[in-house]
């Protein structure tokens, strides 16, 4: 059985503790502010990997549910994600507009 990993906001805590934020941290990357945040919520390997790095911790202590040892996301078994009710109106309305089917 695999440890529980870090919670999510030991996490932050350690990123404050070592004198930056998440947002900080993203930008110094060349990301946007939320993308590290989002990062704690779902597997998103480089986003991930930075994070692990600046924390000197390996990627499969700090989520043991989401990466192997050697840093390789786990699973095969996730479904994708279905696209909101939103989008499908909207690319229907498009391929209308275009002549094209319904």
């Amino acid at each position: 059985m695999s440890s529980p990993g870090w919670h999510r906001a030991d996490i932050v805590a350690a990123i404050h503790k070592r004198g930056t934020s998440l947002a900080a941290l993203a930008r110094q990357n060349g990301l946007g502010d939320a993308t590290l945040r989002a990062a704690l919520s779902y597997p998103r390997t480089p986003s991930n990997t930075i994070i692990a790095n600046y924390l000197r911790v390996p990627l499969h202590e700090l989520w043991p549910d989401w990466f192997d040892r050697k840093g390789r996301l786990l699973g095969g078994d996730r479904k994708p994600r279905q696209p909101r009710a939103s989008s499908q109106k909207r690319r229907r309305k498009l391929r209308a507009a275009a002549g094209g089917c319904p």
